[in-house]
């Protein structure tokens, strides 16, 4: 069987947030001071919603900035901004992980220069995947011992792996980690590949939130590390190389 390392894998997704539990959000503001200097990279028709019902979660974004290849997308909410990269069946080449958050750190400074809110909490996650020919019964092998190829996970369709841990990260953050591997589907030109998905979320933690106020330093070099370690935590479960 066909075996599996990090550097077959290709990106996704990556999303980088900002939480700003205290729940403000100048829509206009936004719009008139901030969105012009980011209208080159998202170029396609800005959505601002209407008015939400009193009570309605403040996740829910009021504003959503997009590229018309529609790779890059950012929502607005009074609790969080969210910057994405996303892969279309049009990308001719992905991001690299370190460029993306590079990008997401300047505009979420450039947010919260304009509003200044408190940023309570930070996360940056990731999406990768691989081909594969039979990725539930790879998937079962690789983390399992000898004994459970044979049953009952001899021949699994799909498989899920789920793992969390806290550490430290870059001697400042203590973060959760969150990695799930498990089989998928990628759709694309009329017919469905079988693929490997690896997901992983570093996150501050929610129980500090109330304390926390992060600055534009910390912030920085929270996304700088956590370009790195997700990219060592992908090493740590495919380790070896093709």
């Amino acid at each position: 069987m066909e075996e599996l390392t990090a550097s077959g894998f290709e990106l996704a997704s990556c999303q980088a947030t900002v939480f700003t539990p205290d729940g403000d959000l100048a829509v206009s503001k936004v719009m008139r001071d901030l969105y012009p200097s980011l209208a080159t990279l998202f170029d396609g028709e800005p959505t601002i919603l209407p008015p939400v019902p009193e009570g309605a979660p403040l996740e829910v974004p009021r504003i959503i900035l997009e590229s018309k290849s529609h790779e890059w997308r950012c929502e607005f909410s009074p609790a969080r901004v969210n910057v994405y990269w996303r892969r279309t069946k049009s990308t001719a080449a992905p991001v690299a992980l370190g460029d993306f958050f590079g990008k997401a750190v300047e505009i979420l400074l450039q947010y919260a220069a304009l509003l200044s809110p408190r940023i309570a909490r930070l996360a940056a996650l990731a999406t990768r995947f691989s081909v594969h020919e039979r990725p539930g019964l790879f998937l079962a092998r690789h983390f399992c011992k000898d004994r459970w190829d044979k049953a009952p996970l001899n021949r699994p369709e799909n498989f899920e792996l789920h793992a969390h841990k806290r550490f430290t990260l870059a001697s400042d953050f203590m973060v959760n980690s969150w990695a799930r591997s498990k089989t998928g589907k990628l759709s694309g030109d009329g017919d469905e590949k079988l693929i490997v998905l690896f997901e992983q979320d570093l996150n501050t933690l929610a129980e500090e939130a109330s304390k926390k106020e992060f600055g534009e330093a910390e912030i920085k070099k929270f996304f700088l590390a956590a370009a790195a370690e997700l990219d060592s935590i992908l090493g740590l479960y495919f380790p070896g190389t093709r």
